[in-house]
C-alpha cells in the first residue's frame, strides 16, 4: 500500500480514462453505473489516498469524463445507417475502398463506405479479379447482407460491429472511376509509391514478406507461407505494430546523432515520421494503436525517464479506449500491451546481466525482450487462437531478430531514395530481399519445429518459469522487508541484530 499511495496522479490518468471508457460498453441491467461508482470509490480511497481529497476529486472527474466520452463512442459505433437496405441489390452505387485488401479468393476483404446520403461503412468482398487499390472510387453492382455469425470459432458479425460496420457488400462487378482526393488521397499515392519502390526485391514470397514487414502489405503471400508465420510465432512481423514504429524512431535518432543534431530535433522528426508512416500504412485499428503508442512512447524514451514509459503506455491505452472501447476485446490490442508491459519490466535487468556476466548487453536485451514478450503473450494467444508454440516461437524470434531491423530499414530507405535516385533505390530494395529471405526461412523452420514438438511442452514451458518466479518471490519479499526494517531501525538509532533479536525492555 505504501508504494500504491506514492503513485502520482499523472501515472493513473491514462488507466482511469481507459477503464472508465470500457465501463461504457453495454452490460446486462444497470451494472455499468454500479461498477462505475465502485471504481470511483476504490480509486479515490486506495490510489489517491484518503488525505489527498483534491487528487481523489480529480480522479473521480476523469472517470466520469472517460465514461461520458466512451458512451458517445459506443453509441456512434452502434449506428446502422444501412439497416433499411439489407438484402437490396445495389446497381451503380459509388463506393470508396478505405483499407488495403486482405486474404485471397472470396475471403478477400477490405473496409470501405457506400457514398451518398443513404450510405455508410461496409465490408467489401470481391471474389474474382485483381482487387482495386486503397482509395479507389468504384461503381459497383452487388448486394448488401448482414455479416456472418460465429463460424469455426470466429464471429465476423461481432468483429465488424465493434468497428462500426454492420453490413457486407458482396461485389459482383465493379468499375474503377477514379481515386479519392484530399489528405487521404495523398496517403494513397504515397503508399502506392512506397510499394512500387520495393518491386526490385521480387514479387515472390520473399518480396511480399518485405512489403508486409514494412507496410503490412502481405496480401500476396501464399497460404502456406502465412500458416508458417502463424505457427512459428512470427506473424506479428507481417502486421505493422509498435516494433515497426520503434525501429523507425531508432533509425531517425541514429541519423540525427550521426549528423550532430539535438535530442529535440530527433523528437520532432520522430513524431512527424510516425504520423507519415501511419498515414501511408493505413488507418486500421492496429496501425492507429501503434502510432499512438509510438508517439507517446518516443516522448518518454527520448526524455530518458523509465517511469515515463509506463505513463506513455497508460496514455496510449486511454486514448485507444476513448476512440473505441470495444478494442479492449481485440486480441491484437491485448497482445500489444501485454508484450510492451513485459518488455518494460525486464529491460532494466539486461544491463545487470551484462555487467555481472560476459554476455554482451545487446544479446542479453534481445533474449530478455523476446522471452518476456513470448511468455507474456502465450496465454492470450492460447485463449484466442488455441495455440501458443513457445518452444518454436522463442528460437524463431531470436533467429529472425537481427534481420528485422536490416530488412525494415532497407525497405524504408528504398522508399525514400527511389523518387530521388531510382537506380540507387532499386539497389537498396534488391539488397533488402536477403534479410527478408532469412526471416522467411526462420518462419518455415519455426513452423517445422512447432509441428514435430508434442503439444504438452507448451503448458510445461509456461508453468516452469511461473513456478520458479513464485518460488523466488517470497525470498525477494523477505529481503525487501528486512532491508526496510533495518533502514528504519538504523534511522531511529536503535540497536538491531541480523537475525532479529528482540529489543530489551525493563520487564524483560
Amino acid at each position: 500500500m505504501r508504494r500504491l499511495r506514492e503513485v502520482a496522479f499523472v501515472d493513473l490518468l491514462g488507466w482511469l480514462l481507459g477503464i472508465s471508457a470500457v465501463l461504457a460498453l453495454p452490460l446486462p441491467g444497470n451494472w455499468s453505473w454500479t461498477i462505475l461508482l465502485a471504481v470511483i470509490a476504490a480509486i479515490s480511497l486506495a490510489a489517491c489516498g484518503p488525505t489527498r481529497g483534491r487528487s481523489a476529486l480529480a480522479a473521480a472527474g476523469v472517470v466520469l469524463l472517460g465514461f461520458g466520452l466512451g458512451t458517445v463512442r459506443v453509441e456512434h459505433l452502434a449506428a446502422d445507417p444501412l439497416a433499411g437496405q439489407i438484402g437490396d441489390n445495389l446497381d451503380g452505387a459509388i463506393v470508396v475502398v478505405g483499407e488495403a485488401w486482405r486474404g485471397t479468393g472470396y475471403a478477400r476483404i477490405a473496409t470501405g463506405a457506400v457514398l451518398g446520403p443513404a450510405g455508410g461503412p461496409v465490408l467489401l468482398r470481391v471474389s474474382a479479379g485483381a482487387p482495386p487499390e486503397r482509395g479507389s472510387l468504384l461503381r459497383v453492382v452487388g448486394a448488401l447482407a448482414r455479416p456472418r455469425g460465429p463460424e469455426g470459432g470466429f464471429d465476423e458479425r461481432a468483429w465488424l460491429n465493434h468497428q462500426g460496420i454492420h453490413a457486407v457488400l458482396r461485389v459482383r462487378s465493379l468499375e474503377i472511376i477514379g481515386r479519392r482526393g484530399g489528405l487521404w488521397g495523398l496517403s494513397d499515392r504515397l503508399r502506392h509509391s512506397a510499394l512500387a519502390a520495393l518491386v526490385p526485391a521480387g514479387r515472390d514470397d520473399t518480396g511480399q514478406v518485405l512489403a508486409g514487414l514494412a507496410f503490412g502489405a502481405d496480401a500476396g503471400l501464399t497460404p502456406a507461407t502465412i500458416e508458417a508465420f502463424r505457427a512459428s510465432g512470427l506473424a506479428h512481423l507481417l502486421a505493422v505494430s509498435g516494433g515497426n514504429v520503434a525501429l523507425l524512431v531508432a533509425l531517425l535518432v541514429l541519423a540525427v546523432w550521426v549528423m550532430g543534431g539535438s535530442r529535440r530535433l530527433a523528437l520532432g522528426l520522430s513524431i512527424g515520421a510516425i504520423v507519415v508512416y501511419v498515414t501511408v500504412v493505413g488507418p486500421s485499428p492496429s496501425v492507429v494503436r501503434a502510432g499512438i503508442a509510438g508517439v507517446v512512447g518516443c516522448l518518454a524514451w527520448l526524455l530518458g525517464r523509465p517511469r515515463d514509459a509506463w505513463r506513455a503506455l497508460a496514455l496510449g491505452f486511454g486514448a485507444l479506449m476513448l476512440w473505441n472501447p470495444w478494442a479492449v476485446l481485440d486480441p491484437g490490442l491485448q497482445l500489444s500491451f501485454v508484450a510492451v508491459a513485459a518488455i518494460l519490466l525486464v529491460v532494466p535487468y539486461a544491463r545487470r546481466i551484462s555487467e555481472a556476466t560476459a554476455v554482451p548487453y545487446v544479446l542479453a536485451a534481445a533474449v530478455l525482450v523476446t522471452a518476456a514478450a513470448t511468455l507474456a503473450t502465450a496465454p492470450i494467444a492460447w485463449w484466442h487462437f488455441g495455440r501458443a508454440s513457445i518452444i518454436a516461437s522463442l528460437p524463431a524470434n531470436l533467429a529472425a531478430a537481427p534481420a528485422v531491423p536490416l530488412a525494415l530499414w532497407a525497405a524504408l530507405l528504398a522508399t525514400v531514395v527511389t523518387p530521388l535516385a531510382p537506380a540507387a533505390g532499386a539497389g537498396i530494395a534488391w539488397c533488402a530481399q536477403w534479410p527478408a529471405a532469412w526471416i522467411l526461412q526462420c518462419a518455415r523452420g519455426g513452423a517445422w519445429l512447432a509441428a514435430v514438438l508434442p503439444a504438452w511442452l507448451t503448458p510445461l514451458a509456461i508453468a516452469l518459469p511461473v513456478g520458479l518466479l513464485a518460488r523466488r518471490m517470497p525470498r525477494a519479499v523477505r529481503r525487501v522487508g528486512w532491508r526496510r526494517v533495518r533502514r528504519q531501525t538504523a534511522l531511529s538509532g536503535l540497536p538491531h541484530e541480523r537475525h532479529g533479536s528482540r529489543q530489551d525492555s525493563p520487564g524483560a
